[in-house]
């Protein structure tokens, strides 16, 4: 099958995080958006069935958080599962929402309230655990 770009390109600025950022989220040792240290699970922000974006002839990974929660049903994995937690790309810094309701991305887009999932309240929480 021939390399072909699959996922709707709405998604693909979550593909280009910012490298350091990209391995901070991933693995924190806390949830990145309460800071919580247990359960926790990964979460890919690009959800697997989003389908492929190919550059350059190779396909991108998709980038993963550290969310709290049991499965996909608790904490800020379940909301991530239930369209109530949304993450975006901010000049390859990471950005969440945390919704009252379910809302589809490309709404919660526009939506206010966004704020950064990184940055030194993040370093702060993963220096504590670990």
């Amino acid at each position: 099958m021939a390399d072909v770009t699959t996922m709707d390109r709405i998604l693909w600025p979550l593909m280009h995080l910012d490298p350091e950022e990209a391995e901070l989220v991933a693995n924190a040792g806390r949830c990145v958006v309460c800071g919580r240290a247990y359960p926790l699970n990964k979460h890919h922000i690009v959800r697997r069935g989003a389908g492929e974006l190919y550059e350059d002839g190779r396909k991108l990974p998709k980038a993963v958080v550290t969310l709290c929660g049991s499965g996909n049903t608790g904490g800020c994995h379940g909301l991530a599962h239930a369209n109530r937690l949304h993450f975006r790309n901010d000049r390859g810094r990471l950005e969440h929402v945390v919704l009252d309701e379910p809302t589809p991305y490309v709404e919660a887009l526009e939506m206010d309230g966004w704020e950064e999932t990184c940055g030194e309240r993040l370093r702060r929480l993963a220096s504590a655990c670990c």
